[in-house]
């Protein structure tokens, strides 16, 4: 019969796994992944619906906040007579039927003369200060025109009066030498009236402002003159009053001149000045201009029963809405609003309105792709983009709805279906693979032991037949001459014989055994009586002369049930492991006892002992230590496994102690048997 490869049989194997748990794992893992992919792209469209949905929501919650942000800046305009108004607003204006424009609040650096307001503040010019004017300049006596202004300063009712005497008296410090003061004075009026204007025209704040840098530059105080230059391009920036385009450049120009030196903070002061001229340029030209919504057609939102319509303001000074609102009494109300300002203040409100779970992700740019708002709770890629509407700046919302985590998805109800029997799939034929692989590894192992059993029995078998062979030939042919000769050969012949016998046994019980086909016949046996019988016909055989086989064991021993072949099969096993184990000891103690409800026999040798890795291995088929291999020691590797088994088959267990170089103890506890009373 041709052997079988191992290999051959591996492939087979790998085969048979292929066939029957690959393909049909393949076959619905595409079905698994098909559904998984069509539930996914569900999943995306449903969720494009939202997000336009979303998306239309907060275009239209935007058009919404318009109409309030009007109601709300006409309604405190009408309670306050502040002109600063929300941060965003840029201008609040009112046109009347024949074109005139009054304007409410606006964020402009200067006025065109048409629409300057006469203010509480406004100072009209006194005519009772030409004393001190005559001493100051005509006579130039200035320590007497100095008494006269400070006399005026402290006597006058007039605001208008007491601010000219105030500038007038700094002015004389500054020519009598005395620019400490001078400073000091013009500080004092920077302070105390920043909103009003000289001669009905020039901002006090202002110029004061410039005279104090006047005086930090020719006494050489840079560091002051630095802070001072960054304080009042502020107050340029911010007006607190209003004044003229010819105001605003006498003083851009002035501080232009005094202030050269090279500054990051000062530098981009003066660059938000230019930025924010143009802007008001541009914004004074709209308001002084035709209608935006009536000269763009129908390029604009319409408010519908409020009236209120609005439009977009795209240019390179200016990305703003303008709003517009016609009355039934013919009066129009005009908004300009800061864009990226109004946005940013009302986008966190708008948000939590239309999503006020946070599942989506949301992010504002402007044409130029700059970011200009974002509340993104994780980031990620694939958003989706919306254009604003024509009414709005060209602007795109991004938006990008919050994926759940991956143990979120699968818990959520109806979601996660197939990727659950995706996984399945891929976990069975995972567990398969493995499980095959173990099984081929584990059979190629057991077929490697098996072949060394096969050689080693054959080795085992052919040593004892050889030499009967050989001794049974020399005695055929009459080559042994003296009795006693004959006589030691007859005795070697029959050791042989019995240790084939012994071989055969176990092989045959190890076959039926292992194949669960052993039959036992229990009868009372008496372990005492039956182990003398076999140590003493052991001792008549034993291989090697000087073994001290001791055995010890109590007056009585309790009979048990068991199968007399099978114990003699059990006392033959661990014995002959105990001398072929035994090393250089010529040692072996045998002992037996009743403990408990159980007999115990217990043999100990003092050989080379068994490692602790080998110690749970040495019970299995098969299976033989290395240091056995690496001495030489004979045996099939099945004597241990037959002995557990006979043991376990009598209800029994098998122990064992043993340490490296000491030796090695093999205890058989088997029960007593109990006669039943009747």
């Amino acid at each position: 019969m041709k052997p079988i490869n191992p290999g051959s049989r591996r492939q087979k194997i790998i085969m048979y796994y292929t066939l029957a748990v690959v393909l049909p794992g393949i076959i619905l893992g595409y079905m698994a992944y098909r559904g998984i992919h069509n539930d996914q792209a569900l999943r995306e469209k449903e969720s494009r619906r939202k997000l336009e949905m979303d998306s239309q929501a907060f275009f239209a919650a935007i058009d919404s906040s318009f109409v309030q942000f009007m109601n709300e800046q006409i309604a405190d305009s009408m309670l306050s007579r502040s002109k600063k108004g929300d941060p965003s607003l840029l201008a609040f204006f009112i046109k009347d039927t024949s074109g005139s424009i009054k304007l409410i609040t606006h964020k402009l650096l200067y006025l065109p003369a048409e629409l300057l307001t006469v203010q509480p503040e406004l100072l009209s010019p006194p005519t009772n200060l030409k004393e001190g004017l005559r001493l100051e300049f005509i006579e130039r006596r200035f320590s007497e025109a100095l008494r006269f202004y400070q006399n005026k300063t402290l006597k006058t009712t007039d605001p208008a009066e007491k601010i000219l005497a105030l500038v007038a008296s700094a002015r004389l410090y500054n020519k009598m030498n005395q620019p400490d003061r001078a400073k000091a004075l013009y500080d004092e009026i920077q302070k105390a009236y920043p909103g009003s204007l000289l001669n009905g025209q020039i901002p006090v704040g202002l110029i004061a402002g410039l005279e104090i840098l006047k005086i930090n530059k020719d006494a050489g105080e840079q560091g002051e003159k630095r802070n001072n230059s960054r304080q009042y391009l502020e107050l340029l920036l911010y007006p607190p009053c209003e004044y003229d385009e010819n105001q605003f450049d006498l003083f851009y120009q002035s501080f232009k001149e005094i202030i050269p030196e090279t500054d990051p903070v000062i530098d981009s002061l003066f660059q938000e000045l230019d930025t924010q001229r143009a802007r008001t340029e541009y914004l004074i030209r709209l308001i002084n201009g035709p209608d935006l919504i009536a000269t763009n057609g129908n390029n604009h939102f319409n408010g519908g029963k409020n009236g209120m319509s609005s439009i977009s303001i795209n240019s390179a000074e200016l990305v703003a809405v303008y709003l517009s609102w016609d009355k039934n009494n013919g009066y129009q109300t005009g908004m300009v609003i800061d864009f990226p300002a109004y946005l940013k203040s009302i986008s966190e409100k708008l948000i939590q309105k239309i999503d006020p779970n946070s599942s989506i992700n949301v992010k504002i740019e402007d044409n130029n792709g700059r970011l200009i708002f974002s509340k993104v709770i994780k980031e990620e890629t694939g958003y989706l983009s919306f254009p604003f509407p024509e009414n709005l700046p060209q602007w795109k919302l991004l938006l990008r709805e919050n994926k759940p985590g991956f143990i979120a998805t699968l818990l959520k109800a109806g979601s996660g279906i197939y990727l659950f029997i995706f996984i399945l799939i891929a976990l069975l034929m995972v567990l398969g693979f493995v499980f095959t692989i173990y099984t081929l590894n584990e059979e190629l192992r057991l077929n490697k032991l098996k072949s060394e059993f096969i050689s080693n029995v054959s080795h085992e078998l052919k040593s004892p037949l050889t030499s009967i062979r050989m001794m049974t030939e020399m005695l055929y042919h009459n080559r042994v001459q003296t009795e006693e000769r004959k006589s030691a050969y007859y005795s070697a012949m029959l050791e042989e014989s019995e240790h084939l016998s012994h071989l055969i046994d176990n092989i045959l019980d190890f076959s039926k055994m292992d194949d669960d086909r052993k039959k036992y016949d229990f009868i009372d046996l008496d372990l005492d009586e039956l182990l003398l019988k076999f140590l003493e016909s052991t001792r008549e055989r034993l291989p090697e002369p000087g073994f001290d086989i001791r055995y010890c064991r109590p007056d009585r021993v309790p009979v048990i049930q068991a199968d007399k072949n099978a114990i003699l099969q059990v006392f033959y096993n661990l014995v002959d492991n105990a001398i072929k184990f035994s090393g250089t000891s010529r040692k072996i103690n045998i002992n037996l006892f009743s403990k408990d409800d159980e007999v115990q026999l217990c043999v100990k040798d003092y050989g080379i002992g068994i490692s602790i890795k080998d110690q749970d291995k040495i019970f299995d088929r098969f299976y033989r230590c290395d240091e056995s291999q690496s001495l030489g020691i004979k045996g099939s590797g099945i004597g241990l496994t037959i002995v557990k088994k006979i043991v376990e088959a009598h209800q029994g267990r098998l122990t064992l102690e043993s340490r490296p170089g000491e030796g090695s103890t093999f205890c058989v506890h088997l029960p007593i048997y109990k006669k039943s009373e009747t």
